[in-house]
């Protein structure tokens, strides 16, 4: 069994895949594009190898995603009934609490898997396959197609790039490197049409992300001399328009993208006294420090967390903590 402190090669991992037979996959919850495209793939290189997948989650997965074909095969982890399998295998999961209701099912697993980017992975697996220099999870799910000596099929190739895509803005920031793009053109090489799905995936917005929009836009503010940006969404702001918390995926970047600002952030309430944040920053600064401070987690410039309390107390300590590293 691999030392849950270091890192796990890709044999390793490669070996325990191949020596179980019933598996389960699972997606982070609040899914995004990195952790159901991560998921599909690798269910689909399992599959290939003769394995009997199961891919659950805790939350249903994003209108946006459902132009991944086979997205309905993710069930949601409340509603798994299997209850003999070989390993469990968190794809994009930074720690245990970010597998929701398939906590249960991970603590009763044989054998404990966990391929994540994350730097604040918690090494919480016999195997982690973690490594936080790539730019997403699905770099490593490639990586073991590879090691697998499979070749990606076409229908793969949506999976890999909404994973690869998603978690850098479309190519716009995170830890791209060489390999990332040999990647990129390896799935262009197999048949991925880019334009469709690049489209769908990051140009097309649903009527719900427009009317939370000109909300969040609305409630635009900035301090530290511009530096930083903040919106907010309150629970009457979901009422009124109609919509869910959900619809809100990827506001924040709105707040980022204007001239001057270096840190921003989204507050969400979700419920009473419960406030989601979304962090986003440029370089050099780092919001998963932010994040971790008060019990989220995430990359360096991109991150999140959720603090339990009334709405203005929490964007207060908020504003204060970024105020503390960018002023």
């Amino acid at each position: 069994m691999t030392n849950r402190k270091n890192p796990s090669s890709i044999q390793d991992t490669l070996k325990a895949i191949m020596g179980a037979q019933r598996i389960i996959l699972c997606a982070h919850l609040q899914p995004d594009g990195d952790t159901i495209g991560s998921l599909l793939a690798m269910k689909a290189l399992l599959e290939r190898l003769g394995k009997e997948v199961t891919a659950i989650c805790h939350d249903p997965v994003p209108k946006n995603l459902h132009i991944l074909n086979g997205w309905e095969a993710v069930q949601l982890a409340s509603e798994c009934t299997i209850d003999r399998f070989d390993l469990f295998c968190a794809l994009d999961c930074s720690d245990s609490d970010r597998l929701g209701d398939a906590l249960p099912l991970f603590n009763k697993a044989p054998l404990k898997m966990v391929i994540d980017h994350h730097a604040s992975n918690t090494f919480y697996g016999d195997i982690n396959y973690v490594d936080s220099k790539v730019a997403a999870t699905g770099n490593l799910v490639f990586r073991l197609y590879e090691a697998a000596e499979m070749e990606i099929p076409i229908e793969v190739t949506p999976y890999l790039y909404a994973a690869l895509s998603s978690d850098t803005g479309n190519f716009a920031f995170g830890q791209m490197d060489e390999e990332f793009f040999v990647q990129i053109s390896n799935l262009l090489k197999a048949g991925l049409d880019i334009t469709r799905y690049s489209r769908a995936l990051h140009l097309m917005k649903e009527v719900d992300f427009v009317k939370l929009l000109s909300r969040a836009l609305a409630s635009l503010s900035f301090i530290c001399d511009g530096k930083i940006s903040y919106m907010c969404l309150t629970q009457q702001d979901f009422k009124e328009s109609e919509t869910a918390p959900e619809s809100a995926e990827g506001l924040v970047n709105y707040a980022l993208n204007l001239p001057g600002v270096q840190m921003c952030f989204l507050a969400t309430e979700t419920r009473e006294n419960r406030v989601k944040f979304n962090l986003r920053a440029i370089q050099p600064h780092n919001v998963a420090e932010i994040a971790t401070h008060f019990g989220g987690g995430g990359h360096v410039l991109a991150a999140g967390c959720t603090l339990e309390m009334p709405f203005e107390k929490a964007v207060s300590l908020m504003k204060e903590r970024m105020s503390q590293s960018v002023c």
